[in-house]
């Protein structure tokens, strides 16, 4: 029997990573948003404002991290912004109105950033290019653990603990995350070199390989900011970082104060988004390892837009159970093809900066989207018109990963040529 390529045990060491920095430290605000917004008596402009904050911290993380990583390493990287994003989830806990809990989940931001782009990055290092998709997808798969948890748990807890119960929420969140920290800290390895292997998927050291052309592009780190298919990539990460948020962070609130739906079916349908997310990266992963990243990526979009459309006009239980559920299923599509597309165009060693500009787009579109979000709903007082313009802007975001499709077909059809 053939031995267990440790890069598959150090795989579950970043799904771990990812539960932690996004499935408890981000995605877990949308569940506990709607109790800790009642708690601190907000109004939508203060909950978008507070949401906005932990992509500010995000934005602010991903635009530094890859420097900090080629200086000092990606376990150590990891680790301190676990430990980082712990301490923004007990801060916020423990708010006692909109300055602290704005600064909680600042800091929560900044952990969540740090972890997880290194995290990813370390999955270019252990996995080869044929199975990097599938690699990011299955890792990815932790932030739909981490909304499955809370969206049992949390209304749980805030049950129990009555009004204190959303602080209970992120106190037991956080010691979670700190657990994440310590097991990483003990057993992550952050190359294969380390352990004398090769990354999975590769049968042979690059070193015994002759030179040849390769598919993808060698970059320099500077050449990362000068380079056009990723500034396409990253306005493509700009309308789903909108987009998605929408959807992610105000569904519960939107099931429970627009449809008035009871706190613990609220908290059912979005863990069914959880369960319905945790194969979606990893399905749209490898799907688009065989059949070309944007070409994927411009499906997903599709039916991301459709399902939120539908959602909008929707507000029978369950056939919101079946559109989020569809939802689910590619909700972590995008950020796995995008993630193993900056792997493809650039080195190994430079993808932590790669990603990590590409991901500012992201970070800006998360950043602008509870606060317009926020506004829009106090102005209107429904979800109907955020819900539709994050569907159209999904849509534009399938069409521009279908335009690059066509782009990046005829570049390699003339380069086949020439």
């Amino acid at each position: 029997m053939e031995k267990l390529h440790k890069g598959w045990v150090m795989l579950v060491f970043v799904m771990l990573t990812v539960i932690a920095c996004l499935g408890f430290g981000r995605f877990s605000f949308g569940a506990i948003l709607p109790f800790m917004k009642a708690g601190l008596a907000f109004d939508y402009r203060q909950a978008g404002a507070i949401g906005s904050s932990i992509f500010l911290g995000y934005l602010i993380s991903v635009t530094l991290v890859g420097y900090v990583v080629i200086r000092f390493g990606a376990k150590k990287v990891i680790v301190l912004s676990l430990l980082l994003t712990a301490a923004g989830m007990f801060l916020t806990g423990r708010a006692p109105g909109f300055g602290i809990a704005y600064l909680g989940c600042l800091i929560m931001g900044l952990g969540t950033g740090g972890a997880n782009l290194p995290a990813m990055g370390l999955i270019s290092r252990w996995f080869a290019p044929v199975k990097k998709g599938m690699a990011m997808g299955i890792a990815m798969s932790g932030s739909g653990f981490g909304i499955v948890f809370s969206g049992f748990v949390v209304p749980r807890l805030v049950a129990l603990g009555q009004e204190d119960g959303w602080r209970t929420s992120w106190f037991v969140l956080a010691t979670l995350v700190v657990v994440v920290a310590v097991i990483n800290l003990l057993f992550l390895k952050s190359s294969p070199e380390q352990l004398g292997l090769l990354p999975v998927g590769q049968a042979v050291s690059l070193e015994q390989v002759p030179e040849k052309p390769i598919a993808a592009k060698k970059t320099s780190q500077h050449s990362i900011y000068k380079n056009p298919l990723i500034w396409r990539m990253g306005f493509i990460y700009f309308l789903w970082g909108f987009s998605y948020l929408v959807f992610s962070t105000f569904l519960v609130d939107y099931l429970i104060n627009d449809l008035s739906f009871a706190n613990e079916l609220a908290g059912k349908l979005f863990a069914i988004v959880g369960f319905a997310s945790i194969l979606s990266g990893f399905i749209w992963g490898a799907i688009s390892d065989r059949l070309g990243r944007f070409l994927v990526l411009a499906v997903v979009f599709c039916v991301q837009a459709s399902m939120l459309a539908a959602l909008s006009f929707t507000k029978n239980p369950g056939i919101i159970a079946l559109e989020i559920a569809v939802y689910g299923i590619t909700l972590w599509g995008v950020p796995a093809i995008m993630t193993a597309s900056i792997a493809d165009v650039t080195e190994t060693k430079y993808f932590t900066v790669a990603i990590g500009f590409v991901t500012i787009f992201f970070s800006v579109g998360q950043f602008i989207s509870p606060y317009l979000t926020g506004f829009i709903i106090e102005s209107t007082g429904k979800y109907l018109v955020a819900f539709l313009v994050s569907a159209g802007l999904s849509l534009v975001g399938g069409f521009s990963a279908l335009l690059l499709h066509a782009t990046r077909r005829r570049a390699v059809k003339a380069s086949n040529d020439s």
